[in-house]
């Protein structure tokens, strides 16, 4: 999957093995500090799941700006990690032996964070040195009140109680 061009968002293989160092052992079980060859996985192997984050880090939040690289390329590392550990270790993933919900919680929050870089949302000192230079408005979802009383079966503001019909008394026939 790998283009073969850089990318300015793409971790390096040494990057993720940084984060699972445990799974850099070659094949006498020794912790060599980065996949090569010798690992499982291999250093093919990792920048394929490298290539997978970025690629699924642009399809979730678009073009990604100089401004957010950094941010970005954590968020890849992350995931890279985390899809290493699924994909070569899932019989641990599935226990407390693997930080694989450490690795998906913290590319959560890098996600998190790289889509709010993205849209602006991050203050961030603008010329004048105001921090609140950098912020954008986002949207608000404006749903129809008729429609959203439909589906909720609630209304607002709330209708009074319907007062009680009238009792009429029922009157008798008169014969002429």
């Amino acid at each position: 999957m790998s283009t073969g061009l850089p990318n300015p968002i793409s971790p390096t293989v040494d990057d993720v093995a940084a984060l699972i160092r445990a799974r850099t052992k070659d094949n006498n079980g020794n912790e060599v500090g980065t996949f090569t060859d010798d690992t499982r996985p291999t250093a093919a192997q990792a920048q394929q799941a490298i290539d997978h984050q970025v690629v699924l880090l642009h399809t979730k939040v678009g073009a990604i700006g100089d401004g957010c690289a950094a941010v970005a390329t954590l968020a890849a590392a992350y995931g890279a990690a985390a899809e290493i550990e699924l994909s070569y270790f899932p019989e641990q993933a599935r226990t407390d032996r693997s930080p694989y919900t450490y690795l998906i919680a913290r590319w959560e929050e890098y996600l998190d964070g790289l889509v709010a870089c993205v849209e602006g949302n991050l203050p961030s000192d603008g010329d004048d040195g105001d921090l609140a230079a950098g912020l954008r408005y986002g949207t608000v979802d404006a749903i129809s009140g008729t429609v959203s009383a439909y589906y909720t079966g609630r209304t607002w503001p709330p209708l009074p109680p319907w007062p009680e019909p009238p009792t009429v008394e029922p009157v008798e026939a008169v014969d002429d």
